[in-house]
């Protein structure tokens, strides 16, 4: 399902869904397509992203659309190892 039909469909509140496509521009994911696993009231948004794994997010409809910002893991510093 779009980013545009969930808003429409869930207008002003937190939803549940599974990243189903996905691109990338720079340091962004720019997410194409979800699938609704459901509504969440505003007071479980939190715990239930907590919870969440894989593709799986908490996202507020009151967003025009879907960008998650990347996060690289700082490389190693220094040597492993005694010398």
């Amino acid at each position: 399902m779009k980013w545009s039909e969930v808003r429409e469909r869930f207008p002003d509140q937190f939803v549940l869904v599974e990243e189903l496509a996905s691109h990338v521009e720079g340091d962004r994911v720019l997410v194409d397509d979800v699938a609704v696993v459901r509504a969440v009231p505003e007071e479980e948004a939190t715990k239930t992203l907590m919870q969440c794994r894989d593709k799986m997010f908490v996202y507020h409809t009151y967003n025009d659309s879907v960008v998650i910002g990347l996060r690289r893991r700082p490389g190693l510093r220094g040597r492993l190892g005694a010398h």
